[in-house]
């Protein structure tokens, strides 16, 4: 029997959302998942991209674009998210 090819996921982390969501905006968690189309990705994805975890780049992508519009798009995602090896 062939071994299944495993698809590693790309992934990233956004260091310092944390920073940025209670410093600079005064949100909280829920006031992100309001803000998101389709309300993805989930609270608790957003909760392990707020504590460092990594998650895949299109959820921290749609993260990141929701907190850069709330900053009149200052931020520079290339700068803001880290990429990492996924599984």
């Amino acid at each position: 029997m062939a071994k299944r090819k495993v698809r590693q996921h790309r992934m990233a982390q956004f260091p310092r959302l944390r920073e940025i969501r209670e410093q600079r905006l005064g949100w909280e968690v829920a006031d992100i998942v309001r803000r998101l189309p389709d309300g993805k990705p989930s609270a608790s994805t957003i909760h392990r991209l707020d504590s460092g975890e990594a998650i895949r780049v299109t959820n921290a992508r749609r993260v990141f674009d929701v907190i850069n519009a709330a900053l009149n798009n200052n931020l520079d995602a290339r700068k803001e998210l880290k990429m990492v090896k996924g599984t």
